[in-house]
């Protein structure tokens, strides 16, 4: 970890949520994935984790609010509520475990990332009609992650890349599952007491630094390519790895 006077330390953070932010609404994925292991660099596991937990729920309304077409949250709401759930689970990792077993925990969520990105590459494009125990077991492991490393993405992702129903369709779902899990989750998360007082004052300027990253990114969406587009998620899952990398060396 990169020892930092507090100036320098909160713009450097700042800087790192807004990229965060403007990677999310131009890709529709990973907000965590990347802010996760770039704000290692700079934080103890825990408190990265903690921070990108709670500036999720930002990152979640302002996506669902933005993007069209809006999907209704009733209809991600059993996976929503299985996520609810077992995020506590996951939260208990957080608080109890080794900073080196809370980095062993974001390399996982990485790898699933990654291989999430693989499966859906290699899956049938024939949609399928939604099925109540799948949406159990997506939402499932999407709680344990939200609640460890603030993935929860994945497995909600590669559930709805199976249902089908195109790009637009499948971000827009994936978007109202956001915002339906952020919510109440993030209050377990405060009642549990993962947030600490430095990230409750990274917040507000937190959120201000992922307005900032959507309204950018709404620029650039429509000039970006899907050749591009697939460049850029890989560039993603690389520089996380890489950052997470360094971290370990750090150690």
């Amino acid at each position: 970890m990169f020892e930092l006077n507090p100036i320098m330390e909160f713009v450097i953070v700042m800087i790192c949520i807004g990229g965060a932010a403007f990677a999310q609404s131009t890709l529709g994925f990973g907000y965590a994935v990347l802010l996760v292991p770039v704000l290692t660099l700079f934080l103890d596991a825990r408190s990265a984790i903690a921070l990108t937990q709670l500036i999720g729920l930002a990152v979640s309304v302002t996506s669902y609010v933005e993007y069209r077409p809006r999907t209704k949250i009733r209809s991600v709401s059993l996976i929503a509520i299985t996520a609810v759930i077992t995020t506590p689970v996951g939260a208990w990792v957080l608080l109890q475990g080794s900073e080196q077993l809370i980095l062993i925990c974001v390399g996982l969520g990485i790898g699933i990332t990654a291989l999430g990105s693989y499966l859906r590459s290699q899956m049938s494009t024939t949609p399928h009609a939604e099925f109540w125990a799948f949406q159990v077991t997506a939402g499932f492991f999407s709680g344990l992650l939200r609640g460890s490393v603030s993935m929860p993405g994945p497995p909600v992702i590669i559930y709805q890349h199976w249902i089908g129903g195109g790009a637009e369709n499948i971000r827009s779902r994936m978007f109202a599952y956001m915002l339906a899990m952020a919510v109440p989750t993030t209050l377990l998360l405060l009642i549990m007491g993962v947030f600490t007082a430095q990230t409750l004052i990274y917040a507000i300027p937190g959120v201000v630094a992922v307005i900032i990253g959507n309204y950018i990114s709404q620029r650039v969406r429509p000039h970006m390519s899907e050749s591009l587009f697939k460049f850029c998620s890989m560039l993603l899952l690389l520089v996380s790895a890489s950052a997470l990398i360094v971290r370990s060396i750090t150690l």
